[in-house]
């Protein structure tokens, strides 16, 4: 299997949005709201597509980092800057890995306005432009300001640029990990394809307005579709997403609802690098809830030279994400990536995910500068160029989505039993509210099941954690050499009823 990831880049960025191109000639007068839109991508569904050939000018193609970071875009020209108390929108510059022009697109009026490029919307710092040099025919992406009102200071809380990658932050927390409008051939052995965003519309926005509302057209050599999004900054900001897409060709795979993340080395990872910090990740653990109540922890982990794929039955599914669970200043001890502040993200499923699979893939990384976690829902049924695929979803990014009552994990640890090769695990719960008038010294059981591999139970128990004010559960497994991958969950029950999250884990010889 073929995977291909983005590069974490600092200015919210992906390595997916490399290129020699613009925004392809696409006949866009017709679009004025999401119907004529959709109209739009049914259309290019049955035409060829036609990747776009505007090279930049060499200069901004061949422009490092720090020539692009002296570019900045000036505040004064905001779109919709003129409106007063209410969403702004600047734009990035081409160049560095951001080489793709996109189309943007005013809905103000009833029809839709371009928004073009000037050189003088930008701040170009101790950069000197060679004369000659031809300017860009567009932006890069853009980036979305709430109102001043809003927290009384400039405040950035949404950005897209690169394929069809954005990135949001709440008021509470910063940029971590990113969400994609679609992924397609991350697994099933072809190269994975990055379809672009190639065009936006902005509604215009009324003063006092709760939502910043724009629409993207999504094209690539194997897709078309037709986005809007909604969002709302907070300590929780959410977002509303609808999505239509028609695939030009089949595909081996593909994913609605994506996310890239970064996870090099944690509390259960063995060997550690050789590294100041406890842990150094985006996101620690894969989320689901399913239809059942059941809630779903699945730690992430990397292993040297070991990609990891994880399926699980989604039917009915009430929501997944990727958490970043562990806030303690003193599990990271960076002071510059402030990992330990880094959002979580959570899918609400509205329309669309019926039938499918949450798919994980962890994929073997020896340093943080790259997006190696990747997760989405998988639909049963594959769309075709004359039968879209139509999908709708509340995204939040926020601290964490809360199990309920259920007692969560709060930490996994793993090693050798001493002076021995067997396998312990320990696993930290909160107390959740399972413990309610019992005794002091009432203990929950512990559940533990091997799913996938032969291997032999030593051990298994609970026991109160004083320090956490909630459970540790402890089990000892012996590994025969002929097994290479386990699969394995672990709850705690009061009479067969589950008091906790299920944590769920593989682990690969």
């Amino acid at each position: 299997m073929m995977f291909l990831t983005p590069s974490r880049l600092v200015a919210a960025v992906s390595l997916a949005s490399i290129g020699l191109a613009s925004a392809a000639e696409i006949d866009v007068s017709s679009v004025k709201d999401l119907t004529s839109l959709q109209a739009l991508a049914a259309k290019l569904a049955h035409e060829p597509y036609a990747a776009p050939q505007k090279p930049l000018d060499p200069f901004f193609d061949q422009l490092k980092y720090d020539g692009h970071r002296q570019i900045r875009f000036k505040e004064d020209a905001a779109h919709y800057g003129e409106l007063g108390n209410t969403f702004r929108v600047e734009f990035f510059h081409p160049g560095w890995t951001a080489k793709k022009t996109v189309g943007m697109y005013d809905l103000s009026g009833g029809a839709a306005t371009p928004i073009k490029y000037d050189e003088k919307l930008f701040d170009w710092g101790q950069l000197k432009v060679p004369e000659g040099t031809k300017y860009p025919d567009g932006f890069a992406g853009f980036r979305v300001l709430a109102p001043d009102s809003f927290l009384n200071r400039r405040f950035e809380f949404l950005v897209f640029m690169g394929a069809s990658y954005f990135r949001s932050v709440t008021t509470d927390l910063g940029y971590g990990l990113s969400a994609r409008g679609l992924c397609l051939n991350t697994i099933g052995g072809e190269p994975e394809e990055f379809p672009d965003f190639t065009h936006f519309w902005f509604e215009k926005p009324a003063p006092g307005a709760r939502f910043f509302k724009c629409l993207a057209l999504l094209n690539g050599p194997s897709v078309v579709g037709a986005y809007s999004f909604e969002a709302m900054p907070g300590k929780t900001t959410e977002m509303f997403v609808k999505g239509m897409i028609w695939l030009r060709k089949p595909v081996k795979s593909l994913g609605i609802s994506p996310f890239s993340s970064m996870f090099w080395f944690g509390e259960n990872t063995h060997p550690k690098p050789y590294d100041f910090r406890p842990e150094v990740h985006d996101s620690d653990a894969l989320q689901i809830e399913l239809a059942d109540g059941t809630h779903i922890w699945r730690p992430l982990d990397n292993t040297p030279g070991q990609l990891r794929l994880s399926l699980f039955e989604a039917v009915g599914m009430k929501g997944f994400g990727l958490a970043e669970r562990d806030r303690e200043f003193k599990n990271f001890e960076d002071l510059e990536a402030n990992y330990h502040r880094r959002p979580a993200v959570w899918v609400e499923p509205i329309t669309g995910f019926e039938a499918g699979n949450v798919t994980l893939v962890e994929i073997p990384t020896g340093e943080e500068t790259w997006d190696n976690i990747v997760a989405f829902y998988q639909p049963a049924i594959m769309p075709t160029a004359d039968k879209p695929l139509s999908f709708s979803y509340r995204l939040q990014w926020l601290d964490q989505h809360e199990p309920g009552k259920l007692a969560k994990v709060l930490h996994t640890r793993r090693g050798f039993v001493m002076k021995s090769d067997d396998h312990e695990y320990v696993i930290d719960f909160s107390k959740g509210e399972a413990q309610g008038d019992k005794p002091a010294d009432w203990l929950p059981e512990v559940a533990l099941k091997i799913t996938t591999g032969e291997v032999k139970i030593l051990d298994q128990r609970v026991m109160k954690n004083n320090e956490t004010g909630g459970w540790r559960a402890f089990f000892k497994l012996d590994v025969p050499e002929k097994t290479n991958l386990i699969e394995m969950n672990c709850e705690l029950k009061d009479k067969d009823k589950p008091i906790s999250e299920r944590w769920m884990y593989q682990w690969r010889r």
